[in-house]
């Protein structure tokens, strides 16, 4: 049975250990070829030394900060997309600057070591688009993810030339989907996903059937169909479910985030494991805060035995934006992340191994800036 709204946690429990069985064994989730490959020893500090070209229309600089960092490992290689600067919504929209002061497009970058970054080709450039095109600014978001044997990205992306260029006949955060034979492309078939909005995830069971991760303000799952995407005819289909409330009045705490956003799915053993990105605003802290969250950008997570639900909900794992999972050097799933607690690597792209415990759970923990080896 479908369940609307997240499990009720005990706030005594809050950042203890949630306890469920998991099938994987020590090497951790196998990554989507279906191999556990490890690339040790392995050596890394945050935040990671990448950094990308942008043309302002007058000189090209060299930037480091990035949103919505996504890391797909392909075999022995990485590949990482990522929200380009300018990081503007439509309402900053400037005609004398380059692509109307918009994000340029995806950009498309590989490594063998997460180190060394190479860069591949765009996926989509808004310069080379033509100016009726409904994806041709913004570009926030995109995500990479190998499912049922094909490559997919999806992206959000508006027209801001003209209001009626747009799939909806208004600028505003709309999904897109493309697919690709290989990682690196061509991404083609670029279809509008209606119903997708801005932050949408997909996520392929292991059934094979598709689904979508949708941030309202809370968190929603339907499921997808990709399947006419070559015909441009991807849908939502049946009923649209809440699964993890925003609001964590649901287990007994009074401080809550702004917002809930980010959602990226992964399924370990029978388990269905959500992560979330949050805003926890000072402004909107209680005055007698006894909850034991805190301030700041944070991930969260909830856990279910079913993609519907019910999900016992951990609102605060650690302070990381927007997060992708991938598979790491050892085989096990880490996190990409835009730094977010200040310091060297604020706003840079990071990334850390996910602490699940032998059974299973997940403690919070803090984002790592040492160097750290792992062998």
């Amino acid at each position: 049975m479908k369940v609307l709204k997240a499990s009720t946690l005990l706030v005594s429990c809050l950042f203890g250990i949630i306890f469920f069985t998991s099938c994987n064994n020590a090497k951790g989730e196998k990554n989507e070829d279906g191999q556990s490959q490890t690339q040790l020893p392995f050596t890394f500090q945050n935040p990671l030394p990448f950094s990308y070209p942008y043309f302002n229309g007058q000189e090209e600089q060299i930037k480091t900060e990035l949103r919505d960092p996504c890391i797909m490992r392909d075999g022995d290689t990485y590949y990482l997309v990522y929200t380009h600067f300018p990081f503007t919504h439509h309402t900053s929209r400037n005609p004398a600057l380059p692509d109307m002061n918009s994000s340029p497009g995806i950009r498309l970058y590989s490594s063998k070591d997460l180190k060394n970054w190479k860069f591949e080709n765009w996926i989509v450039k808004s310069s080379e688009l033509p100016e009726n095109c409904p994806y041709k600014h913004r570009f926030w978001a995109p995500e990479l993810r190998k499912m049922n044997g094909k490559y997919y990205v999806i992206f959000y992306a508006d027209n801001w030339i003209k209001d009626e260029y747009n799939v909806r006949g208004e600028m505003g955060y709309v999904g897109f989907v493309g697919v690709a034979d290989k990682p690196t492309g061509p991404y083609e078939h670029i279809t509008w996903l209606p119903g997708s909005g801005c932050d949408t995830h997909l996520f392929a069971d292991t059934d094979g059937k598709f689904y979508s991760v949708m941030p309202f303000s809370d968190t929603f799952v339907q499921e997808a169909d990709l399947s006419g995407i070559k015909k441009g005819d991807i849908k939502l289909v049946g009923e649209r479910w809440k699964v993890v409330n925003r609001d964590n009045a649901d287990i007994g705490l009074s401080f809550s985030p702004d917002y809930m956003e980010a959602p990226w799915m992964i399924k370990r053993g029978n388990k269905y494991v959500l992560f979330t990105g949050s805003p926890y605003k000072k402004e909107q802290e209680p005055a007698n805060n006894n909850s034991g969250l805190t301030t700041g950008y944070w991930v969260g997570v909830s856990m279910a035995d079913n993609i519907w639900g019910p999900y016992v909900k951990q609102p605060q794992i650690f302070l990381g934006g927007h997060i992708a999972v991938f598979t790491g050097p050892d085989g096990k799933e880490w996190f990409s992340y835009r730094g977010e607690s200040g310091g060297k690597s604020q706003g840079k792209l990071c990334i850390d191994p996910i602490p699940f415990g032998e059974d299973g759970s997940l403690r919070p923990f803090t984002p790592s800036t040492e160097k750290i080896t792992i062998k």
